[in-house]
């Protein structure tokens, strides 16, 4: 028995359930962050739809911490240091697939501190960063496309397709909104004059 469960507990196992746990909590981050200003459910949920995505997004950066470090102590399939986890083009092979999930960390690693930090950075200077979500976002859903030892199989691809979908689609909408809602506030300034 605890063979089976030095198995399903293996370094490996770790690194992965820690990979799609901190792809996970990053899209539910991600589609909470978005949402948050569209209307799509009463008024009265905004702060919980705020809380979830400020924890989901802590969590994410956990995760990906916990990813990171692990693979430090896995020999069998890669033999990683902390420099090739933390600097970029550090490995010769899967360099650009390493990479993208390092600046993944580093982007929602910004972005956790740049929302700690908004006080002093001022909210325009907080939103800017926070456009990083964005990128942080594809590069980790990337790193794992080309770099996730799950990455063919079909349950791991439509999850990565539906997230990537799902991001996107919020993101038009949230556009779309927010192009209307200065499009009426340009035409009520203009009945004003």
């Amino acid at each position: 028995m605890l063979d089976e469960l030095s198995t399903f507990f293996s370094v490996w196992n770790v690194t992965r359930g820690a990979a799609i746990t901190a792809y996970l909590l990053l899209f539910i981050s991600m589609i909470t962050g978005i949402s948050y200003k569209l209307p799509l459910m009463p008024k009265r949920y905004n702060q919980t739809v705020l809380t979830a995505h400020e924890a989901t997004g802590w969590f994410a950066l956990l995760f990906g911490m916990v990813h990171g470090i692990v693979l430090l102590f896995e020999k069998e399939y890669t033999s990683y240091t902390l420099i090739n986890i933390l600097v970029p083009f550090t490995v010769k092979h899967n360099a650009v697939s390493l990479c993208l999930g390092i600046f993944a960390f580093y982007g929602l690693l910004l972005l956790i501190l740049s929302t700690d930090f908004i006080k002093r950075l001022g909210k325009k200077a907080w939103k800017t960063i926070h456009f990083l979500s964005f990128p942080a976002f594809y590069s980790s859903l990337f790193h794992g496309v080309l770099i996730g030892s799950d990455s063919e199989s079909p349950v791991m691809l439509s999850l990565y397709i539906f997230t990537g979908v799902t991001v996107l689609f919020l993101t038009i909408l949230r556009i779309l909104h927010e192009w209307n809602r200065r499009k009426k506030t340009q035409a009520v300034n203009m009945d004003i004059q």
